[in-house]
């Protein structure tokens, strides 16, 4: 007598892991019905770095250096980049900020981010110390002193800084101008079969699409970053080499994991950080 035997079917969460097995099986590829790449990336940077040249121009223009100026600054500029991104995935993604830029979180990545952001301070201090031996003179901080009102320290020192532009800056670097370069890369000569599913990228082309894109958007990361450091020399070199380090890494989750999760939150911690010892270095 023979029993036949019939397999169970998998549970929800199992059939979650075996979709995450499959998919990092695949070489990466855009993604069907992805129509953009770097130079879709390039003109969103290009736009909004003259909308945030506009703002430094105007607000301080009419409003003074205040509070309220640099609430608006950054609510402008952050809410700008979102509506770009935003026109991009409909327009000419799949209409998904999980597909087209990897927006997508998971529950240890705070941990990730903590452990990254520390040790990257500690590269940045050590970084600090060789470019201040061979240069001289001390860098100054890029942030601005916290305001003397709890509300404003709150909103421009702490939701700001920690918060609003990690999760902005992650996407478009790392969302658009990373995946932007890597997509134009593995596309190739054969973009119309990598529209439609059909060709794969060669593992040197892949290779290739990799480092190029982590280095290009870490570039460009540390690049938009200098004027923060404008006048100070010392500044500008430790502070854009600093920024290149947390580009770097960030670039390196985002193409390994697929995924902006682990480096918004190291960029959270980053910030965080460095915001922490502005405010308790202010009211000491």
């Amino acid at each position: 007598m023979t029993q036949e035997r019939t397999d169970s079917p998998l549970t929800p969460r199992q059939q979650r892991a075996e979709d995450r097995r499959s998919a990092a099986a695949l070489p990466y590829r855009p993604a069907d019905g992805s129509r953009w790449g770097a130079g879709t990336a390039l003109v969103i940077l290009v736009i909004t770095l003259a909308l945030l040249v506009v703002l430094r121009i105007v607000l301080p223009a009419t409003l003074g250096d205040t509070q309220l100026a640099d609430l608006i600054l950054w609510t402008v500029f952050y809410g700008g980049i979102l509506v770009a991104m935003g026109v991009v995935c409909k327009r000419l993604g799949t209409g998904s900020w999980v597909t087209d830029f990897g927006l997508q979180f998971r529950w240890f990545d705070v941990f990730i981010g903590l452990g990254s952001a520390i040790g990257i301070r500690l590269v940045a201090g050590m970084i600090d110390g060789v470019v201040i031996t061979l240069m001289g003179g001390a860098p100054k901080s890029n942030m601005a002193p916290p305001a003397p009102e709890i509300g404003w320290v709150v909103l421009n020192s702490v939701i700001a800084v920690a918060i609003v532009a990690p999760f902005c800056e992650e996407l478009l670097f790392r969302g658009l101008l990373l995946r932007g370069f890597r997509n134009t890369i593995l596309r190739g000569r054969s973009a119309g079969a990598m529209r439609g599913g059909v060709a794969t990228p060669s593992t040197s082309r892949r290779r290739t699409a990799a480092v190029v894109s982590v280095g290009v958007s870490a570039l460009l990361f540390a690049a938009v970053h200098l004027y923060e450091g404008w006048g100070s020399p010392v500044t500008m070199v430790t502070l854009g080499l600093s920024i290149l380090v947390l580009g770097v890494v960030n670039g390196v989750y985002a193409a390994t994991t697929k995924r902006l999760g682990p480096g918004i939150w190291t960029h959270v911690w980053f910030n965080g950080m460095a915001a922490a010892t502005v405010i308790v270095t202010a009211m000491s």
